[in-house]
Order: C-alpha cells, then structure tokens, then sequence
C-alpha cells in the first residue's frame, strides 16, 4: 500500500513540479530521456518503452513537442528505418529550466539517515530489476557498470570505450548518457547512478 501512496504522490508532485512551463509530465519525462539518453539510441520505440506507452502515444507527445518547436525528428543514419529524436535549441532551454524536476522527492529522502536510504536503495532496486526482469520497466543507464561496456579500450581516442553489445566505440560523453540496453553487472545491488 505504501508504494501505490507512493505512485500518486509522484503523479501529484510531477504535475506540480511542470506546471508553470506548459509540459504534462509525459512531455518533461520525454524531453530529459531525450537529454540523457545516447543521441544514436533515441528512437521512437524506445521512448515507448522507456515511457511505458505504446508506440501511438509516444507518437502523440513527440508531436505536440513537435508543433511546440522543442523536439524534431531525424532518420538514424544507421537504419533509415529508425526515427531518432532531438531537441531544439528551444528544447534545450526547456530542458535547463527542468533541472528542479523531482527535486521534492530528492529533499522528501534528505529525511532518511544513510542507514534508511541505503535500505531504501536495495530494496527498491530489487524491486527495479525484478520488474525490468519481467519485461514490465525499462533501465536506462549509464555505460559504467553494464555488462557490455569496456572502458579505454582504445586509449587517447575520441572514443576510447567501447560497447560490446552494439559493437560500436564510445566518446566519453556517449559514455555518461543512459542507454536503454543497459544490463547491470550486479542487478541485485545498489540501483545504479547515472554520470552527471
């Protein structure tokens, strides 16, 4: 019960927190995955996923963030099949005037001690990965602690890292974008923190 509390406090608080910048929650989730996650993996799907939406809902809020000027579309010079979302300059203005965006939360867990938050952390990353486990979450996250990155492979390169899972070398700031194929080396520990 504690956690569906939870749930619609986190709805509330969303709502509250995006609510002079015109965005639904929705919208400001969209626009920080697209912020975060690796330019060359920001597709439509897999914001889909990421959203927990399908595939005609995400399409419905990248358009309205479309119409608004914060978001175009590019095909992925990979797959030409495979639309790859950016943002605008305007989108990146939005996106810096996001950077209070779950800070209620953030200050809500500035009440626990470090013995409670850490508690807190293991069990609710247990909870995390049994659900990504299930196929129910997507877990983006940076490349440090997944199981197919390898780091300075390539020394005094522009892309040092590489990635074995997409088979692709890595820029340091590709490095610290979430990726939404990230696989923990440990999925039972800690829930990982993103690079800032």
């Amino acid at each position: 019960m504690a956690l569906l509390r939870l749930s619609h406090a986190i709805k509330a608080i969303s709502s509250e927190e995006v609510k002079g910048l015109g965005l639904t929650p929705m919208q400001a989730q969209t626009l920080l995955w697209i912020r975060f996650t690796k330019p060359f993996l920001s597709s439509v799907g897999r914001l889909a996923q990421a959203l927990g939406v399908t595939h005609v809902t995400a399409i419905g809020v990248i358009d309205a963030l479309e119409r608004d000027g914060l978001v175009a579309r590019q095909v992925s010079p990979f797959d030409r099949r495979v639309t790859l979302l950016r943002l605008t300059p305007a989108g990146e203005e939005v996106v810096q005037r996001l950077e209070s965006f779950g800070q209620t939360l953030e200050t809500a867990l500035d009440t626990l001690n470090d013995h409670e938050l850490a508690a807190l952390e293991r069990g609710l990353g247990a909870i995390v990965w049994s659900l990504h486990a299930g196929g129910l979450l997507q877990v983006a996250e940076a490349c440090r602690g997944c199981v197919y990155f390898r780091e300075n492979v390539a020394p005094g390169s522009s892309e040092p890292h590489r990635c074995e899972l997409i088979e692709r070398f890595l820029s340091e700031q590709d490095a610290k974008l979430a990726c939404p194929d990230y696989a923990p080396e440990n999925p039972h520990g800690l829930l990982p923190i993103a690079a800032e």
